[in-house]
């Protein structure tokens, strides 16, 4: 029950998201495929990211305890706080590759490259 009340809460707002996006800020509905898409992109690279998170944690901790001596639990590295900032890892790393529009359009011919 608890699985079917969220997904029906998180699509009546997402719902509201969209109507709200075309009707009053004049997005273009044909736009929300890409949206989409790069939502499953920054899905993906936070699994990355937070893979890459865990696994040099795990590192160190065993390294720690190779090191001292000291038992060090490795409940240090299992916190979701990890997960929400390997998710603003992902964010920040899609948004640096995706192009800005001046540079979407001399890319397409509209003049030269600043590589300032």
């Amino acid at each position: 029950m608890k699985p079917a009340f969220l997904l029906l809460l998180v699509g009546l707002t997402s719902a509201a998201a969209y109507l709200a996006g075309v009707r009053a800020f004049g997005l273009a509905g044909r736009r929300l495929g890409p949206a989409l898409s790069r939502v499953l992109e920054c899905a993906g690279l936070t699994l990355v990211f937070f893979g890459a998170n865990v696994a040099l944690g795990v590192g160190a901790i065993l390294a720690a305890r190779a090191l001292t001596g000291v038992f060090v639990s490795l409940y240090l590295a299992h916190d979701l706080v990890l997960l929400v900032l390997s998710l603003f890892q992902a964010l920040v790393f899609t948004w640096w590759r995706a192009p800005s529009p001046g540079q979407k359009e001399r890319a397409q011919g509209g003049g030269a490259i600043d590589h300032t």
